[in-house]
């Protein structure tokens, strides 16, 4: 029964760009994309518990590494090779001393990491473009980055499911309950919070690679920008994180209310997540999927895990 759901669900998607209409693929292009982001988020934030509001920077990394090594005349597939690992070899050298800090302090270290890969990118413009943004060779890619994104959206939700399901995802959430005790235990820590940031690194070096590819220009504040720091984060509180159905339901939420917000309230972005942080934590710490009702039924189908 839930396989053929899924099925059903994974078919009814492929299907959108031949509904005839041009909005719903780009809708969901940016609906897969922010579902990619907080699914990739939530492996360091939700299941190893550190908020990590520098995870952008994974994206910028791959964003600007991808334009840089197109622009270079690197093969296609290099360039996206090049753009991933560009993100997996800077989360692997800033692993050792961030997790070294520990709640407010992780979270602040990371986030001025988005600061200052921002300010490097406006600054080194021979290879950024600086202030005036770096250009990739255009041409028509609405399917192409439909298929493409929508078949990441689905490798990711594979990998953090496997996550959920294994021992792996146990040592995990056995450094977030107790780091101390984890390491007593045996748990090496530092090795899976290594590997756990390099994983989601990974997945959102991927991610920027693709973003620009599809959108053909970017500039500093829109990879490194703050609103981009803060919408996984939002997005994975918001739906629950440590729950693979969390992300998710936090994505299509926001997703929506962002239409709203561009078409109505442009300059309401980073407000509105500000707002969605507070209000997750004083009125439903757990996010929508702790809500009994709705717990219950993502149990049933998997999408909730007592780790």
């Amino acid at each position: 029964m839930r396989t053929t759901l899924l099925l059903l669900l994974v078919a009814f998607l492929a299907s959108i760009p031949f509904l005839g209409s041009s909005y719903l693929p780009t809708f969901f292009i940016i609906l897969f994309m922010n579902l990619i982001l907080a699914s990739s988020y939530d492996i360091v934030g939700g299941y190893l518990g550190y908020v990590n509001l520098g995870h952008a920077v994974f994206f910028g990394l791959g964003a600007y590494t991808f334009g840089i090594t197109w622009n270079a005349q690197a093969p296609l597939g290099v360039a996206f090779v090049c753009a991933v690992a560009a993100a997996v070899i800077f989360a692997a050298l800033m692993a050792y001393p961030f997790f070294r800090l520990h709640g407010a302090y992780f979270s602040l270290g990371t986030f001025g990491l988005i600061r200052l890969f921002e300010l490097l990118a406006f600054n080194f413009g021979s290879l950024t473009g600086g202030s005036g943004g770096l250009s990739v060779p255009s041409s028509y890619r609405l399917l192409p980055t439909f298929y493409t994104t929508l078949i990441l959206a689905l490798l990711t939700l594979a990998i953090v499911y496997k996550i959920a399901k294994s021992r792996l995802g146990l040592a995990f959430v056995s450094i977030r309950e107790d780091e101390k005790v984890a390491r007593d235990f045996g748990v090496p820590v530092l090795r899976y919070q290594t590997l756990a940031l390099m994983l989601s690194a990974s997945i959102a070096g991927l991610m920027g690679a693709v973003y620009t590819w599809y959108i053909i220009y970017i500039n500093p504040e829109a990879v490194f920008g703050t609103e981009m720091a803060l919408l996984p984060v939002a997005m994975a509180m918001l739906g629950g994180t440590g729950a693979i159905a969390g992300p998710v339901i936090g994505a299509v939420f926001i997703s929506i209310v962002e239409e709203f917000l561009w078409t109505k309230l442009p300059y309401l972005h980073l407000a509105a997540y500000g707002l969605v942080i507070a209000g997750v934590g004083l009125f439903m710490p757990g996010g929508i999927v702790r809500v009994p009702f709705i717990e219950a039924r993502l149990r049933w189908l998997g999408l909730v895990e007592d780790l």
